[in-house]
């Protein structure tokens, strides 16, 4: 019978063996036994470390049966084959490019064939691109241009297994642990080569039979992948004997983005039939996309909520699940909404609104990505729109108080500080769908950028960019989904007329609602006014005026805004200058800004002015 003197509570190799000294100095025939002598010493130790070890091996083995405390690579990527989940492999950049050739004996037709290889550069080293399939293309004289033709980084690679039936535990691995196995392509050759199949992946049972030609792909052990057949009554499976060929590419991932300027580096000619005369590459969009094999910790948080999905898209959780699953690395945000919510209706579209990891608007390639990958888990096909979100920025004019004298920062120290305490506040609760500007956290964040501050007056806009083909008319439809702030005064004209030709115009003027920054304008009567700008009356009328002199001319009618839905509406504007862009600032009726729908808030550094004020005595 266990004694209750022993203390199992702690299992650490110190107490382990005090414990045991412990219930030794209980027993009658240890009593005035010396515990530090040698042999009975020693003895401790080895019962100290045999316990220890069991205690540990124990441990481990309860840690990795389960998915949450599995430390262990090859543990939670077996528990996430459980919930039917694939982590990502490492995943080729991709790059966009126009391929120009000028032969003069290609007979009017030219093949760009799979594998042809381009070179590019970028600060990690030089990396190979290679095409994924062949592309054909015709001319009428000696020039040829492949237009966004799209290329991946990585070499490809071939493993070749004979099919053995004999073998129970046969495992098809891809022996390379960087495979891309969006890349992978499974060739079987049976009947001595008589007859070659290729198989297609899939991920789920549904529609297979014995006779279908498909293949599965897992995780296996060490980080690598293999392709799993069928057994005959789902799926087809080789016949014995038969040529397994496994080809896809290796990549280097996230090192080969950024790369700008390609070259490339297969002559092409012999495979036309002729030679090259010259050829040149334009790049389209820029390398990205790349990612390392998916880790631990991103394989333990998203197995779960792929799990939910249950292999099909319904809910809205669902899509954004699957998107920001596999395409981690090109998109950072998604937001799903029924074709209902938008003008004109699309009753049964389904609208997916993503945001990209870099810049503002993603590749197209990247949507024709997103689009087919999807298809697979909807009910009726060709449902899936991919939309680009509607940026709005904002213009932040804010006042600051401070006491010098609790400071040893300069004023223009302190306006720095206060300019990357806006940006961090951007960063971390702007930027993504259904992100609301908060006002009070606003000017709170101002507030406790440093002990010194005393006070901030701040005053926000919400900003819309346009830009304008030049002296072409072009209607915009703005929705800030944000009430428009109204007086029942009606106003002419901004009063500060002489402003206007400096840049110390106000922008944030209380005259108006709505007020654009200056371009120069292509009037209805044919002329040109520098220095226009578009402003509301407050009756529900934009007009475009310019300066004259010290006066204000009134050139055309060009939309209105609604103040209660905040719809902005700019009909056949004609500009025939402006720089950069065109900002629409808009007073809104309440000072939190929300991001509905469709709409991602940003604070630009450009739109931030901060004036250092000191603090009154």
């Amino acid at each position: 019978m266990a004694n209750s003197s022993v203390v199992l509570s702690t299992l650490d190799f110190d107490s382990l063996k005090a414990n045991l000294k412990q219930y030794m100095q209980t027993q009658s025939v240890f009593r005035d036994y010396n515990f530090e002598a040698s042999n009975i010493n020693v003895l401790l130790d080895v019962l100290s470390y045999n316990s220890y070890l069991n205690a540990f091996y124990l441990n481990m083995i309860a840690s990795e049966m389960f998915l949450d405390s599995a430390q262990n690579y090859d543990s939670v990527v077996s528990h996430a084959k459980e919930l039917n989940y694939l982590p990502r492999s490492t995943r080729s950049s991709s790059a966009e490019i126009t391929l120009t050739v000028n032969s003069s004996n290609f007979n009017g037709q030219m093949t760009v064939p799979k594998g042809t290889r381009f070179t590019g550069v970028n600060s990690n080293g030089s990396y190979t691109f290679t095409t994924d399939e062949s592309t054909t293309v015709t001319s009428g004289n000696n020039t040829y241009t492949v237009a966004n033709l799209q290329i991946f980084e990585g070499n490809y690679f071939n493993d070749s297994y004979i099919m053995n039936y004999n073998i129970e535990t046969q495992q098809f691995l891809l022996t390379n642990q960087g495979a891309d196995i969006d890349s992978l392509t499974v060739t079987v050759i049976e009947n001595a080569g008589a007859n070659t199949t290729t198989f297609t992946k899939v991920s789920n049972l549904f529609g297979l039979n014995a006779n279908s030609n498909v293949y599965f792909i897992e995780p296996a052990q060490n980080g690598l992948y293999e392709v799993v057949f069928g057994d005959s009554l789902f799926g087809r499976k080789p016949l014995n004997g038969a040529v397994i060929n496994m080809e896809y590419r290796v990549s280097n991932g996230l090192e080969a983005d950024g790369i700008g300027k390609f070259a490339i580096s297969t002559d092409i000619g012999p495979t036309n039939g002729g030679s090259v005369d010259s050829s040149s590459v334009s790049v389209v969009a820029n390398s990205a996309g790349g990612a390392g094999q998916e880790d631990i910790e991103s394989v333990r948080f998203s197995a779960p909520r792929y799990f939910a999905t249950q292999q099909r898209a319904v809910t809205t959780d669902d899509y954004a699940s699957l998107v920001l699953t596999n395409f981690p690395e090109q998109i950072s945000d998604v937001n799903v909404y029924g074709g209902q919510d938008v003008e004109p209706k699309k009753y049964g579209r389904v609208i997916v609104s993503v945001k990209p990891t870099n810049g503002t608007i993603a590749p197209q390639y990247v949507k024709n990505d997103i689009t087919k990958y999807l298809q697979d888990f909807i009910a009726l096909p060709n449902r899936v729109e991919i939309a680009d979100p509607e940026y709005f920025y904002c213009s932040i004019i804010s006042n600051v108080q401070y006491d010098e004298n609790t400071t040893t920062k300069t004023s223009s120290e302190l306006k720095t500080l206060i300019l990357n305490t806006i940006s961090s506040y951007s960063t971390n609760n702007l930027e993504k769908f259904d992100n609301d500007l908060r006002y009070s956290k606003l000017v709170t964040t101002i507030d406790n950028s440093d002990t010194s501050i005393v006070s901030n007056e701040t005053d926000l806009r919400m900003v819309k960019r346009i830009t304008p083909n030049l002296n072409e008319s072009t209607t915009y439809n703005i929705k800030t989904n944000n009430p428009v702030y109204f007086t029942s005064t009606t106003y002419i004209a901004n009063t500060d007329h002489t402003a206007l030709h400096s840049d110390t115009f106000d922008l944030h003027s209380e005259h108006t609602s709505v007020l654009s920054s200056n371009f120069t304008y292509n009037s209805t009567d044919g002329k040109s006014y520098p220095l226009s700008f578009i402003e509301d009356d407050q009756a529900g009328n934009l007009r475009v005026f310019s300066p004259v002199g010290t006066e204000l001319i009134v050139t055309d009618q060009i939309g209105s805004v609604d103040y209660v839905t905040g719809e902005i509406t700019i009909n056949n504007l004609s500009v025939a200058d402006y720089t950069n862009y065109i900002s629409i600032y808009v007073r809104t009726d309440t000072r939190d800004l929300i991001a509905k729908q469709n709409s991602i808030l940003i604070i630009d550094p450009d739109d931030v002015k901060i004036t250092m004020l000191e603090k009154l005595q």
